[in-house]
């Protein structure tokens, strides 16, 4: 019994690393195919052409920018893909091949066979889980900051998060919050009269613990409030400290709270931040599909047996296939109709995660059920 389940276990994890790698192939040629040029310029490469040192240092940082594109992008997406794959193989290899037959003539149940697959499904969403809170989490950092990096020069025109509080209106480009660091910050203070009194342009502060902040080598505008044609008094590379209280405890998660880890998105979202509606709901919304995005690995791995135990020695994969490539695209439009429907107020926030998962364990239930395992 204990050969047959580390059979089947070890085909499970064979085909899933398969797939993983499979799939990460196939998005690695189209990602080079569609976003080379994007992809080359990642990073802060210095190769010099025409040497050959130069070329392999550009080639590995195509390779690291094209490992950080790939994780950040689709390894979340394509873990529980796998699981659903390897899975859905190795059952219909089974039945295909006469040996699920052979075990039940043994009497030997085919749960006992199952369970032992589905044990390290749980823990490769355990480690999944993982996985996204460390690896996953990092890579997005790494490409939301290399996008932001090549637009830190300030200018009026570019896309950043504004955060308007009293009388100042602030403008980050990007946020670190592991090292507590803004870049690309300006800040416009007004006076009594709502006519801007001083503007601060800084490349980076630094957040203090307390909630100071510290800008050095900053450019400093003061206007005469009174004479709105007046020059402004001018100053370069100056160092100032301000009060972040001043400017909302919150704005350095405001730049990129989808980003933070969950514990720390729950303790911003528990705290009740100064958003707007649409803005809150889609963070709530990206914190239960983050929630639940490392269960899909055990989920995929659940809904794909109904599937695979009806393939037989006749050897017939098509129709149960394109019955799980359907309910697995179905899967996806619920989520998305759902997600769409909680951005409109139309259903709770946070439903359609737990719903979509809740049919998906029920509905395998039942055609497990119907197949009197």
């Amino acid at each position: 019994m204990r050969i047959l389940s580390h059979y089947f276990v070890a085909r499970y994890l064979g085909l899933f690393a398969t797939v993983l790698v499979s799939a990460f192939l196939i998005l690695a040629t189209v990602e080079l195919v569609l976003n080379f040029d994007d992809l080359s310029t990642f990073g802060s490469a210095s190769a010099t052409a025409g040497s050959s040192a130069a070329l392999n240092a550009s080639f590995g940082d195509i390779a690291r920018s094209l490992w950080i594109r790939l994780a950040s992008y689709y390894l979340a997406d394509v873990i529980p893909i796998a699981s659903f794959l390897a899975v859905f193989i190795t059952f219909a290899w089974a039945g295909r091949a006469m040996e699920l037959v052979s075990i039940q003539s043994g009497g030997i149940r085919l749960p006992r066979i199952i369970l032992p697959v589905l044990v390290t499904a749980i823990i490769l969403s355990c480690a999944t889980a993982i996985l996204h809170e460390s690896l996953i989490l990092r890579t997005q950092h790494t490409w939301s900051a290399q996008e932001e990096s090549d637009r830190r020069q300030p200018d009026f025109g570019r896309e950043a998060f504004w955060y308007h509080r009293g009388r100042t209106i602030t403008n980050i480009t990007f946020a670190d919050a592991q090292t507590r660091t803004l870049y690309g910050v300006e800040i416009f203070e007004r006076g009594e009269t709502g006519t801007i009194a001083r503007v601060i342009r800084a490349e980076q502060a630094a957040i203090a613990v307390d909630g100071v902040w510290h800008l050095t080598n900053a450019s400093i505008w003061v206007f005469d409030p009174d004479d709105p044609a007046a020059s402004p008094e001018h100053e370069q590379n100056a160092s100032i400290v301000l009060d972040l209280d001043a400017r909302g405890s919150s704005v350095l998660l405001q730049a990129d709270p989808a980003l933070l880890p969950l514990r720390d998105l729950a303790d911003y979202l528990a705290a009740d931040p100064d958003m707007t509606p649409s803005s809150l709901r889609q963070l709530k919304s990206r914190f239960h599909e983050r929630l639940t995005s490392p269960l899909l690995v055990l989920i995929f791995a659940w809904l794909a047996l109904p599937f695979a135990l009806r393939v037989d020695h006749r050897g017939r994969f098509g129709p149960p296939a394109a019955a799980a490539v359907a309910t697995l695209s179905t899967f996806y439009l619920l989520q998305s109709a759902g997600t769409t429907l909680a951005h409109r107020e139309l259903i709770p926030i946070g439903l359609t995660p737990w719903l979509t998962i809740s049919m998906v364990l029920l509905g395998s239930a039942v055609a497990l059920r119907t197949q009197r395992l």
